[in-house]
C-alpha cells in the first residue's frame, strides 16, 4: 500500500514537472506584451544604453520610440505595473545579471505613493517563469517569501496560475498575439485602451518616505554607482500637478532634491507641465494615456539631450 502512494507520488509530481514546462514553454515563446518584455529583461544579453525604471507611471509615460528617435539613443522600458522602490531594485539587478550596464538610468520617483511599502508583488504569478534568473528570484522572496516556494514547488504554484496564465501559454504555443502585445515597444506600453479621465472624486493627503522605501532607493543609487550608471531622478505629469491630491508636495520635493543634492545626481521634477490641467491626456489623476505621454516624451527627450546626456 505504501510503495503504491509512493508510486502515485511521483507519478503525479512528474506529471505537474511536465505540465509546467508546457506551460512556461509557451509564455516563453512570446516575443510581444509584457512577457515579451519580461523575456528581454531577465533572459536575454542587451545592450540597451538608456534604462527607464519605475511603476505603470513610467512604463506608460517614456515612450521608448519618440525617445530613441530624439535622442538617438538605444533605450528600453524597464518599469513594472506596482513597482516600489524595492521591487524595483529587485527588477534593476535582474536585468543587470545578464545584459550589459546602460549608461543612463531613469527613476520615476512616484512622490504619491512614497509611503506605500508593500510585501506583495503585483500579478507575482506573470513571474514564475522568469525566476530561474536567480537575482530576480532572490530579491523577490525579499518581498514576498513564497517565491523559493512557486519556484521549487509545483504543487504550491498550480493555483496561483490562473485561467488568464493558461491562456497567454496557449497563444504563445499557437503563435497567436493577445489582444494588446501590439501595444508594446522596447517595454513601453502604449496606454489607448482605458477611457479619458471625466471627474474623479480626490481625497486630499499627506505623503512621506516610508523607511524601507527610503532605504530601497539608496540601494538603487548605490547600484547604479556601483556599476558605474549614471542615475537621474524624475516625477512625470499628474494630474493639476497633484495639487489636488497631495496636500505636502512641496514638502517631498524638497526631500527628493535633498536626496539627489546628497548623493550628487539629478533631480527633475515635471509633474506640473502646461498641459496638466487637460482631462483627455489622462487615465486617471496619476497615469497619462497615449497622447498625454507623446506630449511629455517629447519635453523629456529635449531634457535628456540638453541637460543629463551632457
Amino acid at each position: 500500500m505504501i510503495k503504491k502512494i509512493i508510486i502515485y507520488f511521483l507519478l503525479i509530481t512528474c506529471s505537474l514537472f511536465s505540465l509546467r514546462y508546457l506551460h512556461y514553454y509557451g509564455l516563453l515563446k512570446q516575443k510581444q506584451g509584457y512577457y515579451g518584455k519580461f523575456n528581454v529583461a531577465f533572459f536575454e544579453k542587451n545592450k540597451f544604453n538608456v534604462l527607464i525604471l519605475g511603476s505603470s507611471r513610467s512604463e506608460m509615460h517614456y515612450d521608448t520610440k519618440i525617445f530613441d528617435s530624439i535622442t538617438g539613443r538605444n533605450s528600453f522600458n524597464l518599469s513594472m505595473a506596482g513597482s516600489t522602490p524595492q521591487s524595483s531594485y529587485a527588477i534593476l539587478k535582474a536585468y543587470l545579471k545578464n545584459s550589459k550596464q546602460p549608461d543612463y538610468l531613469i527613476y520615476e520617483i512616484d512622490f504619491h505613493s512614497l509611503k506605500k511599502h508593500s510585501n506583495q508583488i503585483k500579478e507575482f504569478n506573470n513571474f514564475f517563469p522568469f525566476l530561474s534568473n536567480t537575482d530576480l528570484r532572490h530579491q523577490f522572496n525579499k518581498i514576498d517569501s513564497r517565491m523559493n516556494h512557486f519556484y521549487f514547488n509545483p504543487f504550491y504554484s498550480f493555483p496561483f496560475v490562473g485561467l488568464k496564465n493558461i491562456s497567454t501559454s496557449l497563444h504563445g504555443w499557437l503563435n497567436i498575439p493577445n489582444q494588446r502585445d501590439h501595444l508594446y515597444f522596447k517595454g513601453y506600453f502604449k496606454q489607448c485602451v482605458q477611457p479619458n479621465l471625466t471627474y474623479e472624486k480626490a481625497i486630499p493627503y499627506y505623503s512621506y518616505f516610508n523607511l524601507a522605501n527610503r532605504n530601497y532607493l539608496d540601494s538603487i543609487i548605490l547600484l547604479c554607482k556601483k556599476n558605474k550608471i549614471k542615475i537621474t531622478m524624475v516625477s512625470s505629469p499628474v494630474f493639476a500637478g497633484g495639487a489636488i491630491d497631495i496636500i505636502n508636495k512641496k514638502q517631498i520635493i524638497k526631500q527628493i532634491k535633498n536626496i539627489a543634492k546628497q548623493n550628487n545626481i539629478k533631480y527633475f521634477n515635471l509633474s506640473s507641465p502646461t498641459f496638466c490641467n487637460k482631462r483627455y491626456l489622462f487615465i486617471d489623476h496619476f497615469h497619462l494615456n497615449y497622447t498625454g505621454a507623446t506630449k511629455y516624451t517629447y519635453i523629456f527627450s529635449d531634457i535628456f539631450n540638453n541637460n543629463i546626456s551632457i
